[in-house]
């Protein structure tokens, strides 16, 4: 009888673990489900968040105001009037799909989606085109890093510059963000002049104003196509968000 019980339960067990493991999300019924973003068309959200590094949602709108608070609501609108331009910029082709991503770099649900992302660009290199936003939400360190991103995308290495930092604790001073640099053949010196630069600063605020319009309160964050979602997501669901992206009769912008 204790064996027989042994097999019974063994026999539950593998059947629980293979109901998991079968695609239900492809199901009628099952897969995502999209809500239109009302002020924000054609954009729709996927309907729940992934894992996010960030604010709570219970304690969004506890803190004080920012002092740039009316600057932010003004760079917020200029953006809505072309979303589709701040996200995606203008170098895009037909039939590609375009992702915009926000990250943060001590955020562990990036390196996490990075992977997948990497994964997916690596199996059809020539269906989507990625463009990367800089969000720091984790105070000097992340915001010079961010910097120094930008900054490098100048010089053709913003990827090898991100990996390095996705590698490497943070450490909030100049020097140490520099000595990164030189180990990857970046120009220090231009690297330096334009993290202080306009033109730097200019696309941190644009990237802070579309994650305020599309409601990103913490990383990772995606603009896939015409689809939005917060948060890291398994592999089979951004599978499943690309494919449903890929069905629409027109891009999205």
């Amino acid at each position: 009888m204790r064996r027989r019980d042994l097999l019974v339960f063994g026999g539950i067990v593998a059947l629980i673990y293979g109901l998991r493991a079968l695609p239900w999300d492809r199901l009628p019924g099952r897969g995502p489900r999209y809500a239109d973003i009302a002020d924000l068309p054609p954009f729709r959200r996927l309907d729940g968040v992934g894992q996010t590094s960030g604010t709570p949602l219970a304690l969004v709108g506890l803190d004080a105001p920012p002092q740039d608070a009316d600057q932010r609501r003004a760079r917020a609108e200029a953006v809505r009037a072309d979303p589709c331009l701040a996200l995606f910029g203008n170098s895009g082709s037909e039939g590609v799909i375009p992702i915009a991503y926000f990250s943060e770099f001590r955020c562990p649900y990036c390196r996490a989606l990075e992977r997948d992302l990497d994964t997916l660009m690596a199996d059809h290199p020539a269906s989507f085109w990625l463009v990367q936003h800089e969000l720091p939400i984790f105070g000097p360190a992340s915001e010079l890093a961010a910097r120094a991103s930008v900054a490098a995308a100048k010089q053709g290495k913003q990827p090898e510059l991100r990996r390095r930092f996705m590698r490497t604790p943070l450490v909030a001073e100049e020097a140490s963000v520099l000595r990164v640099a030189a180990d990857i053949g970046l120009d220090v010196d231009r690297l330096a002049k334009d993290m202080a630069s306009a033109e730097v600063q200019e696309e941190m605020n644009r990237t802070r104003a579309l994650a305020d319009i599309f409601g990103f309160i913490g990383t990772p964050g995606l603009v896939i196509g015409r689809t939005v979602l917060n948060g890291a997501i398994p592999y089979a669901l951004l599978r499943q968000i690309v494919e449903d992206e890929a069905a629409q009769a027109a891009p999205v912008c």
